[in-house]
């Protein structure tokens, strides 16, 4: 029904807000606000401010396919649309750990398309170009422990066949695109000293082994994008996640590896790596699980290695939307290849 920004008409809005039991009446007016400062890469978000006759909510976030061709292709081909619908639709988070609500939703098995319709909390963003502060850091690993503690060893979660792990193709097979577009990263970053291609190589050698070890043992939700612009922070709840596009199941630390190399500026992730996995371990352990911490950091580590093709391969091939976009894609990625190259010594 929502395909693009055009499609948001008080009409339908309404129609299937009420059907979902979140409004009364009809919607008189409407302004439609597009979310596009290097938000949205592999989306198109907007905010809809409503007036009602009745009752109904203020203001909504509307998030629907991207319009860019080349990155439909990669959300298409790593079913990235059909694992945030099934998220909220089959597992509702906002129940669990802060999360927005969501309001009405819709998935499409035979286009492959579909859209959200989410509460509006009013917090700010992070920014991912600047980085994440010290106390935007501590905000991110409690809710990612919450979030890992309440679908802990989940057995629900082997029974979700949009939820890959780590052994599915949509992941294991970005080794594979790692080698294909290397060449193009060190392009686009103009060039990489002998030390960090060295560091990368050797990373690249360690993903199949992170990719086996992250099918055992203890298994979670996992974001899967968790960098500091997907989340909202303010009280009460301190960070709250966006953006399940790239949800899966698998070992929590990744997450800890993900939002670390992509958020936190080298000095800074530095310092708080350590405070950072204890604060982590401690907030299992108030939910009864306990993570011995020489295994944790393991994990964190290889959690490095099996990132490291994110950062890689979003800056050669994803399209930004503006030029804020482009230049979070190439810190992105510089931040990501810093990280390998201080852990992936300390593999072994």
């Amino acid at each position: 029904m929502f395909r693009d920004l055009a499609d948001l008409r008080p009409g339908p809005v309404g129609d299937v807000l009420v059907a979902a039991g979140e409004a009364q009446g009809r919607i008189v007016d409407s302004q439609v606000s597009a979310l596009s400062e290097s938000a949205g890469f592999l989306g198109t978000l907007a905010v809809m401010d409503l007036e009602w006759d009745g009752s109904g909510p203020a203001r909504v976030v509307a998030k629907l396919p991207t319009t860019i061709p080349a990155n439909q292709e990669i959300v298409d081909r790593f079913g990235y649309d059909r694992r945030e619908i099934g998220v909220y639709r089959d597992l509702r988070p906002w129940e669990r750990a802060p999360a927005p609500r969501a309001l009405a939703h819709h998935w499409d098995e035979a286009t492959g398309r579909g859209w959200l319709l989410l509460e509006a909390l009013g917090h700010a963003a992070g920014d991912g170009l600047a980085g994440a502060t010290e106390e935007q850091a501590r905000a991110v690993v409690a809710t990612l422990a919450q979030l890992h503690a309440a679908y802990w060893n989940d057995p629900r979660l082997d029974e979700l066949a949009w939820l890959p792990e780590s052994t599915d193709p949509v992941v294991a097979g970005y080794g594979t695109i790692f080698d294909m577009v290397w060449d193009l990263c060190v392009a686009k970053l103009d060039g990489v000293d002998d030390a960090l291609g060295a560091a990368a190589a050797a990373g690249r050698n360690w993903f199949d082994v992170a990719v086996d070890e992250f099918s055992r043992g203890d298994r979670t939700l996992v974001h899967g994008d968790a960098r500091v612009d997907n989340f909202l922070f303010g009280p009460p709840h301190g960070a709250v996640a966006l953006d399940f596009q790239l949800t899966a199941l698998g070992r929590g630390a990744y997450d800890l590896a993900f939002f670390c190399a992509g958020s936190l500026e080298p000095e800074l992730r530095r310092r708080l790596e350590p405070e950072l996995l204890a604060d982590y371990r401690s907030a299992l352990g108030a939910a009864g699980i306990d993570v011995p911490m020489d295994e944790l950091w393991r994990d964190y580590r290889l959690g490095h290695m099996l990132n490291l093709p994110n950062p890689v391969s979003a800056l050669a091939v994803v399209e930004p939307t503006d030029e804020r976009g482009a230049a979070f894609l190439r810190r992105n990625a510089e931040r990501g290849l810093a990280a390998v190259a201080d852990h992936v010594p300390l593999l072994g």
